[in-house]
């Protein structure tokens, strides 16, 4: 099987999930790793931009992008970028691709495997305000918390920080707005922005989060594993 990923949103998050699938493959060899096609189409508008009215369509450009890798003969995609899937249900009827469905997943594994019912988001302006999570994870009985206002604006510039390859908030700062939220209640943190795993791991935050990358990466390799170790 062929993977194919659907990048450029941005470049870093697309390395990530590479890097990822790559680290969690149970391989001894080259060969017993994924063949993955990637497409880092960077052309693709800023999809939060889009959501607020300040930006252009990113739809269009995601289909190429589809096209593309289903061309080159992938049997399925991923797609890592969060607010992206707020588009998953109209680029789906431009392939017979098989494309995974990111936050579907984590809502899946997270009702398998944890007992917690609320979980703290962080994410873009964009999955807040067309609530991507709320409405997948309202099929898995599960409640997103969101934070108010002022802090979304704040997650944001470390969302776009993070694009531009600067790490300008420090641990103390990333957990004091957590706990604005979390402090004395047992409630997972979900990192809903693919930039957010980079920023967590390049600052050295401590505590365990729910990172949907990693989620997304465990499912291509589960999707694949009847044809990884055939040589």
């Amino acid at each position: 099987m062929i993977l194919g990923i659907m990048g450029g949103m941005g470049p870093a998050a697309t390395c990530d999930l590479f890097k990822r699938i790559t680290d969690l493959t149970p391989a001894t060899k080259d060969q017993e790793h994924l063949h993955i096609i990637i497409d880092s189409n960077v052309e693709i508008p800023d999809r939060t931009a889009y959501i607020l009215g300040i930006g252009q369509d990113p739809m269009p450009e995601m289909i190429k992008s589809i096209r593309r890798l289903e061309m080159m003969g992938v049997d399925y995609i991923a797609i890592p970028c969060n607010t992206a899937h707020y588009f998953y249900n109209e680029i789906i009827k431009y392939t017979k691709t098989k494309i995974l469905n990111m936050i579907y997943e984590t809502g899946s594994y997270l009702k398998a495997n944890f007992e917690h019912k609320n979980y703290l988001l962080l994410a873009t302006k964009g999955t807040y305000k067309v609530k991507i999570y709320k409405n997948i994870f309202g099929e898995f009985n599960l409640n997103i918390i969101e934070p108010d206002t002022s802090d979304q604006e704040l997650i944001m510039d470390w969302i776009y920080n993070v694009k531009s390859s600067k790490f300008n908030v420090n641990t103390l700062e990333f957990q004091n707005l957590v706990s604005r939220y979390t402090e004395n209640k047992e409630i997972p943190i979900i990192l809903g922005c693919t930039e957010l795993p980079i920023l967590v791991e390049k600052i050295g935050v401590l505590g365990k989060y729910i990172d949907p990358v990693s989620i997304l990466a465990k499912r291509c390799i589960e999707l694949a594993k009847d044809d990884l170790f055939i040589s």
